[in-house]
């Protein structure tokens, strides 16, 4: 689709793509200012259109680039060719395992981290639905991952494990959505975007949450 942009030389696609991830996720999408976009990617903003046609173009292109490099990283595959999560044949352990990888890829690409914390908040009318179709894609795509070769007779009788991981998908979007709106509403509180470890501590709680009354008690 961005043939023109993919024929560019390495390191000026890198320079482009590393201008949108630092300025998008300063600002978010709604305040995120083109001509700071192109100054940060020495390039011209009729170039930036050139290649993508428009902001929403440009920050789905991004989107996809780090989602494509996640599902790389968390599905590195090990001696026995599989990725390493699968050894956790516990549902919930391997959900952790992923949350590790997702970390470790947080620590190592440090600006695309700060792009995916504004993504998740991400509320602006003009780019939301195109997130949130984007991200049922994902899901749809990565559900029979997360089940191959998974132990499920921990579960209580009559609880299905795929419907858990539909809680756990919309809770981890109320969560945001939750702490979005409290901050939005609080006068004391100056950006209205909450702070995204208090995201991830609200989210694992709620993993605990479910876990304690999902699984049999013997293995509480």
């Amino acid at each position: 689709m961005y043939e023109s942009f993919e024929n560019l030389e390495e390191q000026k696609k890198i320079n482009i793509i590393n201008a949108g991830f630092k300025v998008f996720g300063e600002n978010g999408y709604q305040k995120a200012s083109v001509d700071q976009i192109v100054k940060e990617a020495n390039i011209s903003k009729g170039s930036l259109f050139y290649y993508f046609e428009s902001k929403k173009n440009y920050y789905m292109y991004l989107y996809d680039y780090c989602a494509e490099r996640m599902k790389l990283l968390i599905d590195d595959p090990g001696e026995d060719g599989l990725p390493a999560y699968i050894q956790k044949t516990d549902f919930f352990e391997r959900l952790d395992a992923i949350q590790k990888l997702k970390m470790k890829y947080a620590i190592t690409y440090p600006h695309i981290t700060e792009f995916m914390k504004k993504v998740i908040i991400e509320n602006s009318p003009s780019i939301k639905n195109e997130i949130q179709s984007y991200n049922l894609k994902l899901i749809k795509e990565r559900f029979d991952h997360f089940f191959y070769k998974l132990d499920l007779h921990k579960f209580k009788e009559g609880v299905d494990p795929k419907m858990v991981m539909q809680l756990l998908i919309w809770c981890s979007e109320g969560c945001a959505s939750q702490l979005y709106m409290k901050n939005r509403l609080d006068p004391s509180i100056e950006r209205a975007s909450p702070n995204f470890q208090e995201i991830l501590d609200l989210y694992n709680s709620y993993v605990e949450l479910l876990r304690k009354n999902f699984y049999k008690e013997e293995y509480l």
